[in-house]
């Protein structure tokens, strides 16, 4: 498989790839990250039980997480563990013109495996942002560029905040989720969902459905004996108007197709008519890097606080 330089990211570390039709993305493999969606699939499938199509959408973790391919053994030095990448399905593929959000859940940053320097370093991060606070902070952000943008947010310099020219979009860069505030990060949001050329229908039925998706994670949440340190929740919308017409705005609130043939399998085939192709907005669960299942242990209250918070600021825009 030939893999190429993502082209369309909001955050994360340098090294994420795709495939040349960008249906794959590809990142350096963390071992941990590999067991976590291993066991993920194991529990979700069972030994030997069939998938329950009947199931409620969006009740398993699963359902949220990108379709998992496997791991490609690359001669890249800059490939992770044992010089692999974890293959995954590419949430962007098939959007022409994505907005992107990416919203880093918890309060602690850090686990066990963390170095006394690094633990010192994630405390003073979560203590002066959002993620203290709330439970969630802003990592990266990507819009498209409208006219003379104005950021117009107290305490926030745009020089500091934003790349304003790339290639037709504004990216907003990790400081700018830092120097938000409980009274300002309701502004950062909705630069996210109003900042764009889409009509006011559009955006209300965005707010409308990602507001759906947010509260069945919630749930979900409530019944996964999983503990997530910095995983991230990965919103997606187009921008293309006439995409949206194409699909006459029918937008899936979950890509029921992904999750009940998330089987490992690592041809990477798809067919053209598989509905998680034909989104127009999509919301994912990724980076497990720092995941465990931890059961007998209940939910992680470190995630279900920043989804409860980001479902209230978002329920008044």
């Amino acid at each position: 498989m030939n893999l190429v330089p993502l082209e369309h990211r909001a955050a994360g570390h340098d090294g994420p790839m795709q495939s040349n039709d960008g249906a794959i993305f590809a990142k350096p493999a963390v071992q941990a990250e590999l067991d976590f969606y291993n066991n993920i699939l194991s529990q979700y499938h069972g030994s030997g039980a069939e998938i329950d199509e009947f199931e409620e959408p969006g009740s398993r973790l699963i359902h949220w997480m990108p379709r998992f391919f496997g791991k490609l053994a690359s001669n890249d030095p800059g490939a992770g563990d044992d010089n692999v990448y974890i293959v995954l399905d590419n949430a962007l593929h098939g959007f022409k013109k994505p907005s992107i959000l990416d919203i880093k859940l918890g309060s602690i940053l850090y686990d066990e495996t963390a170095s006394p320097e690094k633990v010192e370093r994630m405390k003073k991060v979560s203590n002066e942002t959002t993620s203290g606070s709330l439970g969630f902070r802003i990592c990266g952000m990507k819009i498209i560029k409208q006219g003379d943008f104005e950021l117009g947010i107290d305490g926030l310099n745009e020089d500091e905040v934003l790349d304003k020219d790339q290639d037709g979009f504004i990216t907003f860069n990790k400081f700018f989720g830092r120097k938000l505030t409980d009274s300002t990060v309701s502004k950062g949001l909705e630069l996210f969902f109003k900042k764009n050329d889409l009509p006011s229908k559009i955006q209300d039925q965005l707010i409308e459905t990602f507001l759906i998706r947010l509260k069945l994670l919630y749930n979900c949440m409530l019944s996964e004996e999983v503990r997530i340190i910095s995983g991230s929740l990965f919103f997606v919308f187009e921008n293309d108007i006439d995409r949206w017409e194409e699909l006459q705005y029918n937008d899936h609130i979950i890509d029921i197709f992904e999750y009940l043939s998330n089987d490992g399998d690592e041809s990477g085939d798809e067919d053209e008519d598989e509905p998680s192709k034909k989104n127009l907005s999509t919301l994912k669960f990724i980076d497990f890097a720092h995941a465990k299942m931890t059961p007998g242990e209940s939910y992680d209250e470190n995630l279900v606080k920043g989804i409860d918070n980001l479902i209230n600021i978002v329920e008044k825009f």
